[in-house]
């Protein structure tokens, strides 16, 4: 666990902490997506993505790591990552949601940090996502914070719904 001199902590979360990273997703995703998504979508989403059984298999068989953010054991939001992802020296950030009443304060760009360090120790070149192209407050943060967009990817996500995200890239100095 690490401490940061605000109290806001940051921990290695494991399958004990997917209720509270489900409570953050289901607090911040009809915030974040409610005027840029129909809602049908964001339910069947939520339900495809953050059922218990799929982050458990997120975590134990498809190699995701998360962090939690917590203050005085309140869970404030959280990431989730992958080391080498398609087997070249990336790390890809699969998820990166704090609570809407969070956002602003600094900690998304303190798990960012967090992220470049894990990846420079793990001599990965660059930090890779994507973001749904509507959201713009999401890659507004991304491009304060180094990253540029580098394509868009349509997924057929089930359900007749697809999504289009825009691929964003930070590419690490110094990385051999």
């Amino acid at each position: 666990m690490i401490s940061n001199n605000t109290g806001i902590e940051f921990k290695y979360a494991g399958l004990n902490d997917i209720e509270s990273i489900q409570q953050i997703v289901y607090t911040t995703w009809p915030v974040t997506f409610g005027d840029i998504m129909p809602e049908e979508q964001i339910r069947y989403m939520l339900g495809l993505i953050y059922n218990r059984q799929a982050l458990r298999h997120q975590m134990l068989e498809k190699g995701h790591q998360f962090i939690l953010v917590e203050k005085k054991d309140i869970p404030l939001g959280f990431t989730s990552f992958e080391l080498n992802y398609n087997s070249e020296p990336q790390l890809m950030i699969h998820k990166l949601y704090l609570l809407p009443s969070t956002q602003g304060m600094g900690i998304g760009t303190q798990l960012i940090q967090k992220l470049e360090k894990k990846a420079r120790d793990y001599a990965q070149l660059r930090l890779r996502l994507k973001v749904y192209f509507a959201n713009t407050k999401a890659i507004r943060f991304y491009e304060k914070n180094g990253f540029l967009k580098t394509g868009t990817e349509t997924s057929d996500i089930g359900n007749a719904f697809t999504i289009v995200d825009d691929v964003m890239i930070k590419e690490l100095d110094g990385m051999p």
